[in-house]
């Protein structure tokens, strides 16, 4: 899609909004690592926003011609493969059998979701209505008696709607802004933003409260109450986009720590789940004593530092540019004329 701003600013603009998610993230999967119930709701309110951040970048610089497959592949699949047999192998998480690969380990379903939202793009852009149908397939999707986790699919196609606003944005935005003057202006309303903002923070903070993480994140099926679940699926998809949105129209333009962090935000997200693996079963002791025994204060300043530490340590130039390398070597040696 063709993009509205010049260059650099979409850079900087959209690498901070890259670089506030993945600082998140890092810190929902820390949030792992406590036992206080408090950090917890904490945990499940970051996870109804920080996700569609991410979907909704990767969306927007989304294309569609004969090269994505291969660079999708590229960028998404072989690190993913490459990665599920490491830390299965390197942690003993599972045998590496060819199962591993259809649950996806820990947070690598984040590869597999994008690659097929990416796959899915050209045929969804054949629909005149691709973003409603997202969303129909997203609700409806939740009455398949099927296991969440295989090859992450349900967090794949709850998470589309996000993508395909990512991608269809500045058409979106223009159509509103020529066809809907009246409620474009609204959304223009600094007074209406604020009030839509502290409406939804409240939404939010209540479902954090009341909603499971597997429901806030989407994963299991309906069992019961379908209408009402469908509604409160309709609320996270909807409250994820909104936040995302309102982020999107007021993040800065200018370079920060943000931009370095959302610039390298692959790297980021590859190594830190191998950091949290190496914490979760080499230094049980030190989450122990020093995370979960000295109050929830305590422990949610200590995973704060340390997902600080971890991200900018991550974010190095050095570390992101051997991460694409080792991927290109590991490509060239198995695929042929791949050109990004």
């Amino acid at each position: 899609m063709g993009q509205s701003l010049n260059l650099k600013n979409r850079i900087n603009k959209f690498d901070n909004l890259k670089g506030f998610a993945i600082f998140l993230i890092v810190l929902g999967h820390f949030l792992f690592l406590t036992d206080y119930k408090n950090i917890l709701v904490l945990r499940n309110f970051i996870y109804i926003f920080h996700l569609p951040i991410f979907f909704f970048v990767a969306g927007y610089f989304s294309k569609i011609d004969s090269s994505q497959p291969l660079k999708s592949f590229k960028r998404l699949i072989v690190p993913y493969i490459l990665f599920t047999i490491l830390y299965s192998f390197f942690f003993s998480y599972t045998k590496v059998t060819t199962s591993i690969f259809l649950i996806p380990l820990f947070g690598l379903w984040f590869l597999l979701a994008l690659f097929f939202m990416k796959m899915a793009l050209p045929i969804v852009n054949k629909f005149k209505y691709p973003l409603i149908l997202s969303i129909i397939v997203a609700l409806l999707f939740g009455m398949i008696k099927y296991d969440g986790d295989i090859l992450g699919l349900s967090r794949t196609v709850v998470f589309f709607p996000a993508f395909l606003i990512g991608f269809y944005f500045n058409d979106y935005k223009s159509k509103l802004e020529s066809n809907y003057k009246r409620f474009s202006d609204l959304l223009n309303n600094k007074r209406f933003i604020i009030v839509l903002s502290v409406v939804v923070l409240i939404i939010s903070v209540i479902l954090a409260f009341k909603l499971s993480f597997t429901s806030i994140m989407m994963r299991s099926y309906y069992k019961n109450h379908y209408l009402f679940n469908i509604s409160v699926r309709f609320l996270i998809i909807s409250i994820g986009i909104i936040i995302t949105l309102i982020l999107n129209r007021y993040m800065t333009n200018e370079p920060c720590f943000l931009s370095k962090w959302g610039r390298n935000s692959m790297a980021i997200y590859i190594f830190h789940i191998g950091i949290y693996l190496i914490i979760r079963r080499f230094f049980k002791r030190f989450v122990k004593v020093f995370i979960n025994s000295n109050g929830g204060l305590v422990s949610l300043a200590i995973i704060l530092l340390l997902t600080i530490v971890v991200v900018t340590v991550l974010s190095s130039d050095v570390i992101s540019n051997a991460y694409n390398k080792f991927i290109d070597f590991i490509c060239n040696i198995f695929i042929k004329d791949i050109k990004d």
